[in-house]
């Protein structure tokens, strides 16, 4: 148990200072003791630290053997502890119990799936849905990577993905003048074809008992931990007759990565929701926006246009877009109800990834692509030693990076393609086919960049916080920078920085040649479309350097919105030829 707590520990405390010289959250200096590793040394308000490591794609840093030395009387090295680092961060005694809350609850949960989890010694044989609970290791890059506020060690068991625990939900009649509903037909055709007829009728009976119809109430399914965490807020509703629980048992799900995102296991190719849950996993709290969840089946809808609109996306590229095409979620009376109680009772409803897949095609989580197995090897050794990795990489670049970054360019809209938003389709390891998912609350244009503004949704008639809204609050951008800092954010910096250094580390295949050949990519790809060119250079997306988002900065603040960024070299500059220009601002 010692050895386990020592080895959760220091990824910890890894990762944290990785992030903290990254993003310049402490001073430092950084000196090259070879080609392969430096030493940094860490000027805090308390203590010194030394530390070696090196810096990676995107001014990533990578700390050496997960040590972290306090420099003490007489040179002395002491090993840091997780206090005196976060004691460098926040002074306010609030701030850092609640920073250090969310460490140790990331060590505690890690260390349980450590003692009880009977891991295969390979997972590349694993379904799509398998992966979803066997990808344990969490967020590469932020410190707070299973930081589930509000779950004890029996709510991880039950209700984490890494127990594999199926679970029914709680149903729930809500009164309707409470309630919004985003659906993009009849309510009662979507809910008799979501649910069938037998649960449709068994609601209805359901609710008639309780003296409710359906012109007074609506349905809506709640994730049982969220009913649990919930309940005296909910009691409230309940005595009001605001809410109506029902006894009906419907399809069992499990939960995916994200925790709050659960796949039907009675059913896999029916949809996944996505609950509403009052809990802080890595940086936001996770529970539903009521504007996003209206919006989030006319911007599934606006992104199938798209694609059905262009050749290429829809017939070479064959990207596929995970609909979300539905969403109901209780929106509290300011005079009636609790404000707890705002962005907490909500679902959407999300296509399975099992209505595209053809004969033949595996899928996996884009981040199993950078995991290592029990057996040492990379989960991807075999591909690569089956089809080389160079060829194997370039066809991974032309199915993943190209159709997103051909969406930005040829239609001007971003995604948050970050590694748990993409599924990779593949036949034997071979990359045919790029999933995207999750959009309700990531997806970004700008009014000048946006190429057919007849198909960007009436945002303003689909809820009031929209009305007069300004830029960058919400879809809509102040710039076409912003844009290309999301898609290079999730896309670039924290996503396939991941793939290339661990194809440096395990291969030898330099992070330099991996870039080259992201850039070729695209580039090859516009020489393709030259009537893109200029707005693929409006882009700037080799510019010497670039700004990035500042997770740590942002859950040091605690807070889900604002400007958290930090400027970083562009390794896509290092590999161009033509003229780099300064910082883009």
């Amino acid at each position: 148990m010692q050895q386990l707590s020592k080895k959760t520990e220091l990824r910890i405390r890894r990762q944290l200072v990785e992030a903290m010289i990254f993003e310049g959250l402490i001073e430092y200096e950084e000196t090259q003791i070879d080609q392969w590793t430096a030493l940094f040394t860490l000027i805090g308000k308390n203590c010194t630290y030394r530390c070696e490591g090196r810096r990676t794609a995107f001014d990533r840093i990578r700390i050496k053997e997960d040590r972290i030395f306090l420099v003490g009387k007489g040179e002395t090295l002491l090993e840091a502890t997780l206090e005196d680092l976060v004691n460098e961060l926040v002074a306010a005694p609030r701030d850092k119990a609640r920073l250090l809350k969310e460490l140790h609850l990331t060590r505690k949960l890690c260390e349980w799936n450590e003692q009880h989890l009977q891991m295969p010694i390979s997972r590349r044989s694993s379904s799509y849905e398998e992966l979803e609970s066997e990808i344990i290791e969490g967020h590469p890059y932020h410190p707070c990577f299973k930081s589930r506020t509000g779950f004890t060690i029996d709510d991880h068991k039950n209700y984490g993905p890494e127990a594999k625990q199926k679970f029914p939900l709680q149903w729930a009649a809500v009164r309707r003048s409470y309630m919004r509903i985003a659906v993009l037909e009849g309510e009662e055709s979507f809910w008799q074809r979501e649910l069938g007829h037998l649960m449709w009728n068994t609601l209805l009976a359901k609710l008639a008992l309780s003296d409710g119809t359906y012109e007074e109430y609506t349905f809506l399914p709640i994730h049982p931990w969220q009913w649990h965490n919930m309940k005296d807020e909910l009691a409230e509703l309940i005595e009001q007759k605001d809410l109506i629980p029902l006894d009906v048992e419907g399809d069992y799900y499990r939960a995916t990565q994200s925790v709050r995102a659960l796949w039907n296991c009675s059913n896999p190719q029916k949809a996944h929701l996505k609950c509403a849950m009052n809990m802080v996993n890595t940086s936001s709290l996770r529970k539903l926006h009521t504007h996003a969840v209206c919006a989030a089946p006319y911007i599934s809808e606006w992104l199938k246009q798209v694609i059905h609109s262009d050749d290429y996306l829809q017939n070479e590229a064959s990207l596929i877009v995970l609909g979300e095409y539905a969403g109901v979620i209780f929106e509290p009376d300011v005079k009636r109800h609790s404000a707890k109680l705002e962005g907490q009772l909500g679902s959407i409803w999300r296509e399975s990834v099992r209505l595209y897949m053809k004969e033949g095609e595996g899928a996996v989580p884009f981040n199993a692509l950078m995991m290592l197995e029990k057996d040492g090897r990379p989960f991807i050794a075999d591909w690569l030693l089956r089809y080389g990795t160079e060829e194997w990489l370039e066809r991974l670049i032309e199915v993943s990076v190209i159709p997103v970054w051909h969406l930005l360019v040829a239609h001007g809209i971003a995604v948050e393609a970050h590694a748990q938003n993409v599924i990779l389709l593949h036949e034997n390891g071979w990359p045919t086919r790029v999933v995207l998912r999750d959009f309700h609350d990531s997806i970004e244009y700008n009014e000048e960049f946006i190429v057919d503004k007849s198909l960007v949704p009436a945002f303003a008639a689909i809820h009031e916080r929209f009305q007069d809204a300004p830029v960058d609050r919400y879809y809509w951008m102040s710039s076409v920078e912003a844009l290309r800092e999301l898609a290079m954010d999730t896309l670039f910096v924290f996503h396939l920085s991941e793939l290339s250094y661990l194809l440096e580390e395990h291969y030898g295949f330099e992070e330099i040649s991996f870039w080259r050949q992201v850039k070729n990519g695209i580039d090859k790809h516009f020489k393709r479309f030259p009537a893109l060119g200029a707005r693929n250079d409006q882009l700037q997306h080799t510019y010497k350097h670039i700004h990035v988002e500042s997770l740590l900065a942002k859950k040091l603040q605690n807070q889900e919105e604002g400007n958290f960024r930090h400027i970083v070299s562009n390794t896509l500059a290092q590999v161009d030829t033509r003229r780099n220009e300064d910082v883009l601002c």
